[in-house]
């Protein structure tokens, strides 16, 4: 083989990787995980539910295409068992989440760190597929769904007095 043929070849080698790692390159994310409380459903393998826990995403940053995330659970379990778990995590461009617990803030009972990953669904309102894993506890599954931040009561209480005071400005001109 000689030069000529080896340069051409290479250069077609990188035509073909261009193409292909542009079609195989997901996405950057375009979601805000911080806009609310994610309620959580789940279930460890002792049986215990964690139906009433909470979590929430305190910080996203885009690094790439990637979000880097820090935020914490409040975990609530079927036994009894309470407390919040501080983590850091990634939200890749291809949607799957992988989170690290690092610190159990007091009081807490029954709780201990874990790594947790899953999927963020296609609507970026739920997080599915999930799956934990810390101190011999490991889940069968959970699973999350977002709750928007309501609007404050002093919000609603504002509308309902201008609805009200339109109300007695009308009456009074009639």
């Amino acid at each position: 083989m000689n030069l000529k043929s080896t340069n051409f070849t290479a250069l077609i080698l990188l035509f073909v990787l261009g193409i292909f790692s542009g079609i195989t390159r997901a996405a950057p994310i375009n979601v805000n995980l911080t806009s609310g409380t994610w309620l959580v459903s789940g279930v460890d393998t002792s049986g215990i539910t964690w139906d009433t826990s909470t979590l929430i995403f305190e910080t996203q940053t885009q690094v790439g295409d990637d979000l880097s995330l820090t935020g914490y659970f409040d975990w609530v379990g079927s036994n009894g068992s309470f407390g919040r778990e501080k983590f850091t995590g990634t939200l890749f461009s291809n949607r799957e989440i992988e989170m690290s617990g690092f610190e159990i803030v007091q009081p807490a009972s029954g709780i201990v760190l874990a790594d947790y990953v899953a999927i963020l669904a296609d609507s970026g309102r739920e997080i599915i597929n999930g799956s934990w894993d810390g101190s011999g506890i490991p889940s069968n599954d959970w699973s999350a769904r977002l709750e928007p931040v309501p609007l404050p009561a002093a919000l609603w209480l504002f509308l309902s007095s201008v609805l009200g005071i339109g109300a007695f400005a009308k009456k009074k001109r009639s």
